[in-house]
């Protein structure tokens, strides 16, 4: 009798599933043009769809013209039906975004990261969350999923976000439980860097690699791995934690325990602090480079040794992963004149050609792999089947108006 009642409950699913995906990724589209393309029966088609309708998923938006005979009515996703937020959270700046039901992406906002740490940052992504609903005219629930990238890892145990050093007060904080207090609906916590690896395949120059690595060079050093468009993140997940990785300094000096060896030199600190030691002064890291650019013998010396540690991580990525991609980002990794020494000193050790490429979505790819996050569980929860391997695929980036997100 159970194997009576969940059959046409299944096939229900699998039906409903097929024609999201249709309307998703080719809508506006008409019932039989739906047919042709799910497979399913006609009837099968009018009878999702009506119920789509029925529950504010999907709507008509016209008829088809130019065709000899009787229009047929065109149907997409209803855009207002939910939406979500994605939040890309560093040391100094904070990003969140809002995107429909249909993936495009209405609103985006960046402010400084609230200096207070902790709490007061937790109340300033649910105020952010919260502007951001009342710039598309949603009620704020209406906001179904929201993702944070974050430095670090949730601690599975206690709640708290660990290795997140610039991040003042979240390793004494139950983040995902207070997040989803403030927050309400579904919140994911993930780590920064893996979702800026997931914004490159989703909209940027990952798209069309099946194993990826992403490496991050800025105030703190980062690493994301992807294999077949699925993160790695390791039993704890803090699989990319390669700020830990004994390079470039003394992994058992008691001041390196805090971020590890290798963030404790090539993380923005390290850069200012091996300038000062080698005799230059500088108030950043970007006026660094600017002298070096300007022929300052002390500036070169510390750009290239830090550019050649990278590389010795970059190595060891490629020796352990064997990706077919590298993709370097950052406020550091950006910097043409970064990754051309990179790629030299990469080419010296690293086992196998590798290839390189920068990331095409820049500082924006944490917030759109943040998006790409709070779509997915959105339409996995509504659509997706716990059975069925792999996750609904997203479309292609949306247009609002004549920009692209």
């Amino acid at each position: 009798m159970l194997q009576q009642t969940t059959q046409p409950r299944v096939t229900r699913q699998l039906s409903e599933r097929a024609v999201f995906e249709g309307l998703l990724h080719k809508g506006p589209i008409s019932r039989a043009d739906l047919s042709k393309a799910t497979g399913l029966s006609k009837q099968t088609i009018s009878e999702v769809v009506d119920g789509f309708e029925q529950r504010g998923w999907a709507r008509p938006v016209g008829r088809t013209s130019g065709n000899i005979g009787r229009t047929a009515i065109l149907y997409e996703l209803c855009p207002d039906s939910a939406y979500v937020v994605g939040v890309d959270l560093g040391g100094t700046k904070v990003t969140a975004a809002i995107a429909n039901m249909s993936c495009a992406t209405l609103s985006e906002m960046t402010e400084p990261t609230d200096r207070r740490g902790g709490g007061a940052i937790l109340d300033q992504i649910a105020k952010l969350a919260e502007r951001l609903a009342r710039e598309v005219k949603a009620h704020p629930s209406r906001v179904l999923s929201t993702a944070i990238g974050t430095p670090g890892f949730v601690n599975k145990r206690t709640g708290a976000i660990e290795l997140a050093p610039n991040i003042a007060g979240f390793d004494e904080l139950e983040v995902l439980k207070l997040l989803k207090e403030k927050l309400g609906g579904h919140v994911i916590i993930e780590n920064d860097v893996n979702l800026a690896l997931l914004g490159e395949i989703w909209q940027g120059c990952a798209r069309d690699a099946a194993h990826v690595a992403f490496l991050s060079f800025g105030t703190g050093v980062g690493l994301g791995l992807a294999a077949n468009g699925r993160l790695i993140r390791g039993e704890n997940g803090a699989a990319g934690e390669i700020g830990y990785l004994p390079i470039g300094g003394d992994a058992f000096a008691p001041e390196t325990r805090s971020q590890g060896a290798l963030e404790y030199e090539i993380g923005a600190a390290g850069i200012m602090r091996r300038y000062g030691a080698a005799g230059g002064a500088a108030e950043s890291v970007r006026e660094i480079f600017d002298l070096s650019a300007g022929g300052d013998p002390f500036a070169e010396r510390v750009i290239d040794e830090t550019a050649r540690n990278a590389a010795l991580a970059a190595a060891s990525v490629a020796a352990l992963f064997d990706p077919q991609l590298l993709v370097i980002g950052g406020s550091i990794g950006a910097r043409p004149e970064f990754l051309e020494r990179l790629k030299t000193h990469i080419a010296r050790c690293a086992p196998r050609p590798l290839g390189i490429r920068a990331s095409a979505l820049q500082n924006r790819a944490g917030v759109v792999g943040a998006l790409a996050v709070a779509l997915n569980w959105l339409h996995e929860d509504l659509f997706g089947l716990p059975d069925l391997p792999g996750e609904l695929p997203l479309p292609s980036p949306k247009t609002l108006g004549d920009k692209v997100f």
